[in-house]
């Protein structure tokens, strides 16, 4: 220690420093004196945050006398390093596969077994091969794309430690995906990326509106593979009932969504409308004209659809044909139910689907070829009493003829004819029909179908397109 000019030390400052506690004016500053004692080297203190502070507490207690642990091999040395021991290859198979906090003791933490558990005595390893495995398991998920999975946008499976890509299983048991695999990734991605077709919608790129999702519902409800070819009835033995309209808008709808091959057929035992209010006539030969071909047809095996061109009325644009009934006194007769049983055998190689429009006689023989050879049945009828009471006696023959499984798999459709509503009087006619039917349909009330010569399925009002879909939908359910 240095002497002030005096030689004491009485007012000695910092060590290293001269004193200097006096200031102009006779005040003095309150320097603390150092006080004499054994000399000790002087030392920085220790910086906390310092990467290069060297923390000793994490070495054992007794540093200098090698560990008991049986199989341990550490040896600490002045460097402080972790580098500065190696784990014995006797506990490899056993070695915890993970970090160590600063001054905790080796031997108190073991190795991840694969149950979790911990073993005293392991030592320490780089081995991370167990860590990576419950990694795995169980990865961190990023917050962004947790919320994009609810969203249901995109695969949100991470990769465990790290950017590698794992190969995945294929679905026949190799190494990596098949070609399936990629299909169905490719098909789930279409389902997730589509977009409105129409509107506002369509121009900014959103997704569809619940209108246009349940649009697409029906379309796929109606176009569903079937089993087999398929007939559909249309009853209701009283005029004015909408038998007509049912079965040309249904064929209609049928037609557009199954890509074709549906015939409407007017089996009315005397002069039928269907072909009348059918849009496009191109020719106007019937039933009765067919009839006397259809020896022809039968015994050429190679005939299709172009050899009935001259029998059937093709709809343009609507994708259905139209097969008429007799229209005037001299052709018109009552065929039978054998006529009708070659009919509909021969029709039926060339078309899917066949709407069969009933007349007014539920005892004609053709009426009941009819009900024999149904797949479905679709009772019509309007609000009005007479219509609708009717089409109640018309379901309760059936069930006496033991057609019971045919009524309870019908379709009601209930065609609106007034713009003023129905004022109460539907409700106990759906009641009835619903306690028998699958299910009752309404069409509501368009100047389009109002009763007239020609009807044309694509000048109808949105809502009734909607009743329309609706309505071939529920049929086509239960086929």
């Amino acid at each position: 220690m240095g002497k002030d000019e005096t030689g004491s030390t009485e007012n000695q400052g910092i060590p290293g420093f001269p004193a200097n506690n006096s200031v102009p004016g006779g005040f003095t500053l309150p320097i603390p004196i150092a006080t004499a004692g054994a000399s000790q080297d002087e030392e920085a203190p220790a910086d906390p945050w310092s990467s290069t502070w060297e923390d000793t507490s994490w070495h054992a207690a007794d540093a200098s006398a090698p560990s008991s642990d049986a199989g341990s091999s550490y040896e600490p040395s002045s460097a402080n390093s972790w580098s500065d021991w190696q784990p014995s290859t006797e506990s490899a198979e056993t070695s915890y596969s993970g970090w160590t906090p600063a001054g905790a003791q080796p031997e108190a933490y073991a190795s991840s077994t694969d149950s979790g558990s911990v073993t005293p005595g392991s030592t320490f390893t780089t081995d991370h091969t167990a860590a990576e495995r419950a990694y795995a398991a169980a990865p961190a998920v990023d917050p962004d794309v947790a919320a994009a999975a609810r969203e249901g946008y995109g695969d949100t499976s991470d990769t465990a430690y790290g950017s590698t890509t794992s190969r995945t299983e294929g679905a026949d048991g190799s190494d990596g995906p098949s070609a399936e695999d990629l299909i169905t990734a490719r098909s789930k991605g279409a389902r997730q990326k589509v977009k409105a077709s129409s509107g506002l919608r369509k121009a900014f790129g959103l997704g569809p509106s619940s209108k246009e999702m349940l649009e697409r519902d029906r379309i796929d409800r109606i176009a569903r593979p079937l089993n087999g070819r398929k007939t559909v009835m249309v009853i209701n033995t009283k005029g004015g009932g909408g038998k007509t309209l049912v079965t040309l808008m249904l064929a209609s709808y049928l037609g557009r969504y199954r890509s074709g091959s549906v015939l409407a057929w007017d089996n009315n035992e005397t002069e039928g409308t269907l072909g009348m209010r059918a849009p496009s006539q191109s020719h106007h030969r019937t039933v009765v004209d067919l009839l006397g071909a259809l020896p022809q047809i039968a015994g050429d095996p190679n005939a299709g659809t172009s050899e009935l061109e001259h029998w059937v009325r093709e709809q343009r644009g609507l994708s259905f044909d139209v097969l008429a009934s007799a229209d005037d006194d001299e052709a018109m007769r009552i065929i039978g139910e054998q006529e009708f049983e070659d009919l509909h055998t021969q029709l039926s190689r060339f078309y899917r689907m066949i709407v069969v429009d009933t007349g007014n006689n539920r005892l004609s023989p053709n009426w009941l070829a009819a009900a024999a050879r149904a797949d479905m049945l679709v009772f019509a009828t309007s609000l009005k009493d007479d219509t609708s009471v009717v089409a109640a006696k018309n379901l309760d023959a059936l069930v006496a003829m033991g057609r019971g499984d045919l009524v309870r798999n019908a379709v009601c459709v209930i065609s609106h004819t007034s713009a003023k509503g129905d004022g109460g009087a539907g409700v106990h006619t759906r009641e009835h029909f619903e306690q028998w039917v699958r299910s009752v349909v309404d069409i509501p009330y368009d100047p389009m179908l109002a009763p007239g010569l020609h009807l044309d399925p694509l000048k109808i009002a949105k809502r009734t397109h909607e009743a329309c879909m609706e309505m071939a939908a529920t049929v086509v359910d239960g086929l």
